[in-house]
């Protein structure tokens, strides 16, 4: 039964999501002059992560249909039976509002609008979306955007260069995530009513997508460097970074194979966090 819940709340993910909102934190410390203090940071951590883990059981438990007719998800605890989806519900919003409720005593309001913010738009417009409009892949990558103001406004008030620009670089991120996601498994996405931009327009329009939404990130990287917020270490890792990343999306884009696909999946997992962490920590001044 722990290891239902364990799915249902889908904790794999959660480490990136929350190194997002961690390095938008440690900046928003550097810029309002504040020293480090692990228990603020440690309160974020888990606030956050309990609003986000409770979103995603609630996006299980309106998708338990469609999850049902994936061979990949099928096996979630809604589907398989291990868990009622009533029982779900209930865990997921309570949850979900034990984390914003928490957030709003120990941290602020700021921080506890946005990260409600971030759950609603994933849980009560993304998901209907995916089986309604290709549309759904755009204003889904918005939630993700969210996630360095939740950070941010645990500390700073405002808002701040850097942060859009962190929040504009997991936005076109998440575009060819998604395509690449549902390329290895378009024929379950179809299954399962999916109405994904590659499923309505087909492939040949996400395969190019994917290929901008990449070197679009040759002048969006030189923003930190060009505005003398971080130093030449962060330009040079960006450089090597993003010359990787377009070599991966190009050969996804030429060979339209499995492997191919999945490479540059994993390679841009990692793409952005070494990024903020070069940007974080060559900061000038």
């Amino acid at each position: 039964m722990l290891k239902a819940y364990i799915q249902l709340f889908r904790l794999r993910p959660i480490p990136l999501i929350m190194l997002m909102v961690v390095f938008a934190h440690l900046y928003a410390l550097r810029e309002m002059g504040q020293a480090f203090q692990l228990g603020p940071m440690l309160i974020l951590f888990f606030t956050t992560s309990m609003a986000n883990s409770a979103v995603f059981a609630l996006n299980q438990y309106y998708e338990r249909d469609a999850d049902a007719r994936m061979k990949r998800t099928k096996t979630r605890p809604i589907p398989s039976g291990q868990i009622p989806a009533k029982t779900a519900f209930i865990a997921g919003m309570s949850l979900f509002f034990v984390g914003l409720i928490l957030q709003y005593a120990l941290i602020n309001t700021a921080t506890t609008l946005a990260t409600f913010i971030t759950g609603a738009l994933y849980v009560w417009t993304y998901t209907p979306l995916k089986s309604r409009s290709s549309l759904s892949t755009l204003i889904g990558s918005i939630p993700g955007a969210m996630l360095p103001f939740i950070g941010w406004f645990s500390i700073g008030q405002g808002f701040d260069l850097m942060i859009m620009w962190m929040s504009l670089m997991i936005f076109l991120w998440q575009i060819p995530h998604t395509f690449v996601i549902v390329f290895r498994y378009t024929d379950e996405f179809i299954a399962a009513g999916g109405r994904q931009l590659q499923i309505v327009a087909g492939e040949n329009v996400s395969f190019r997508q994917s290929l901008w939404y990449t070197w679009i990130n040759i002048p969006l990287i030189l923003v930190p460097f060009v505005f003398g917020i971080s130093g030449p270490i962060y330009l040079t890792i960006a450089v090597l970074l993003t010359i990787v990343a377009l070599y991966r999306a190009t050969r996804f884009y030429i060979e339209r194979e499995a492997q191919t696909a999945k490479n540059f999946f994993i390679y841009m997992l990692i793409y952005l966090p070494i990024l903020f962490i070069a940007m974080v920590t060559n900061r000038i001044g």
